[in-house]
């Protein structure tokens, strides 16, 4: 294991991002949906029409 500081490790980083996409998933559980743009590609998390969890979409942007 290589020296670094936490912000340098690749799993807490991929920790931090997980932990960010469940808290949106869940929101959007609980509040009928959500939708986040960053850089030009919007993501959006809805209840399913047909009864599944949710509904995961990527769009560009305008």
């Amino acid at each position: 294991m290589s020296k670094g500081t936490l912000l340098y490790n690749n799993w807490l980083l991929g920790g931090v991002a997980v932990l960010i996409v469940l808290a949106i998933a869940a929101v959007a559980s609980l509040h009928g949906g959500v939708a986040v743009e960053m850089g030009g590609l919007e993501m959006t998390l809805a209840p399913h029409e047909n009864g599944g969890l949710l509904h995961l979409s990527f769009v560009r942007a305008a």
